[in-house]
């Protein structure tokens, strides 16, 4: 889609989708996830585009937006794209385009269309067998609608760890200052902190740059109970941006992180198979081939094998 065909309704809500160049692998860490959002985030507030949904699919993702003309929304969906290759290019090893571009983009006029979408974006990891529930699932960030740690336990100030507290005020000084959260930054905080404090801050950071609009999200349907019900009921459409789908389930891709990181401890990001030379993408190939249920197809995708996809 041009962006100088690219359709657009002043004051609409526009469905944004990116998938990536040859349908590769996005995330592999929450260095990653929490990179892409606190940059988008950061720049939807700049260019005052509304956001109502994001999700962060292991290859793709979604967005419901509304902005002021067509030629911002192509900036700020053009600068959060930049910014995060560059870094994530930085931090695995790579080089060139991550995202296809033009992106994909469908206006969603008329609260019927916008619901619709809602369902459909929140629905994502559902289909893909991530969750059983929208809310379950901790990239569409619909769960931090009602609550600002829904993912972590609550621990009063005087009941955390030093690390904790020092970390919650680096990154609290990072927002204040207008940065996002670096890739590095959050490897070095995490680093310090146990697996029950790392979800606490991860909780603090989504919370703390969250640009999600979920009053307005929350209007659509009189109540966030209401919302989730509906939600829950309809797994939407889309008819109008071209998406490629994989029957398979997308279990596979947590099933290799894990394997990878836990299983045989080969690597403490499973990010870092990007970089591989093509010898040891070969073997790992096979090596995931016997210990995943993953489909060919879908190994091909989380090692960047492009070249044979």
């Amino acid at each position: 889609m041009e962006g100088r065909k690219r359709k657009f309704i002043k004051g609409a809500v526009n469905h944004v989708y990116q998938n990536t160049v040859h349908g590769v692998n996005i995330f592999y860490s929450l260095e990653d996830y929490i990179s892409y959002f606190t940059i988008f985030s950061r720049v939807s507030k700049k260019y005052e585009v509304n956001v109502l949904g994001i999700c962060l699919m292991y290859d793709h993702v979604h967005a419901l937006v509304s902005a002021s003309d067509k030629e911002t929304l192509g900036r700020c969906i053009g600068e959060i794209t930049s910014w995060f290759v560059k870094e994530y290019n930085l931090g695995h090893g790579r080089t060139g385009s991550l995202f296809n571009v033009p992106f994909g983009s469908s206006v969603k006029a008329g609260d019927k269309q916008i619901r619709t979408a809602i369902a459909y974006l929140y629905n994502n990891p559902v289909e893909k067998k991530l969750c059983k529930r929208a809310e379950q699932y901790r990239w569409n960030f619909l769960a931090y609608a009602c609550s600002s740690s829904p993912f972590s336990v609550s621990r009063k100030y005087r009941e955390i760890s030093v690390s904790l507290r020092k970390a919650k005020s680096e990154i609290c000084c990072s927002f204040r200052s207008g940065y996002h959260v670096n890739r590095l930054m959050l490897r070095r905080l995490l680093k310090s902190l146990d697996s029950v404090e790392q979800e606490m801050l991860v909780d603090y950071i989504v919370s703390l740059y969250s640009c999600i609009d979920y009053e307005s999200l929350i209007a659509f349907y009189g109540g966030y109970d209401l919302m989730l019900t509906a939600v829950n009921s309809n797994t939407g459409s889309e008819y109008d941006i071209r998406e490629t789908f994989c029957r398979a389930p997308d279990l596979s891709y947590s099933d290799m992180i894990s394997y990878l990181t836990k299983e045989c401890g080969l690597f403490e990001d499973a990010g870092q198979v990007i970089s591989l030379p093509l010898n040891r993408k070969l073997e790992l190939f096979q090596a995931l081939r016997k210990a995943t249920a993953a489909t060919d197809y879908q190994i091909r995708k989380f090692l960047h094998l492009q070249t044979v996809i």
